[in-house]
């Protein structure tokens, strides 16, 4: 989440006393722009069972040009996951102020609830089948220093 603007959205809905499940874990960037296609498939590796990825609405943004940038690389996402086999509806894009908590509580009660309806194991499954994919995608990050050893990390549960 963009640490302009989604951020202080999810901050506000905290403070707000907005009521949404704590099964989400929020990543703060710089810039949703900054967010790589990679970072998404290691939260699917790693087992989320869904993946928000929210930044500041076009007007507002910090960098000026990040939100276009963003939109522009999350539109090809889906595709991307329809090919490694995974549901494109796992994966989400919101423009959140920081002063929409209440559209940020009701984006991760909305997600939460349609990760409910999904069948767990065929969640399960069809993350294990785009492991090998994935894995190839990522190979490239275990270069950089530090990254090896974060690639090895256990998964999360769905």
């Amino acid at each position: 989440m963009c640490h302009w603007c989604s951020y202080g959205g999810a901050d506000n809905a905290g403070t707000s006393h907005f009521e949404y499940p704590a099964s989400s874990r929020g990543i703060r960037v710089m810039c949703s722009a900054r967010m790589d296609q990679d970072f998404i498939l290691e939260a699917f590796r790693r087992g989320a069972g869904m993946v928000l990825v929210s930044g500041c609405h076009p007007q507002d943004c910090h960098y000026i040009s990040g939100q276009q940038v963003a939109a522009k690389r999350f539109d090809r996402i889906p595709r991307t996951l329809e090919r490694l086999g995974i549901n494109p509806e796992r994966f989400r894009v919101e423009w959140i102020s920081a002063a929409e908590g209440e559209k940020y509580a009701r984006v991760i009660t909305e997600m939460d609830a349609k990760l409910a309806s999904m069948d767990k194991e065929a969640l399960r499954q069809e993350t294990a089948k785009a492991q090998p994919e994935i894995a190839k995608r990522l190979r490239r990050w275990a270069a950089v220093p530090g990254m090896a050893e974060m690639l090895e990390e256990e998964e999360v549960s769905v």
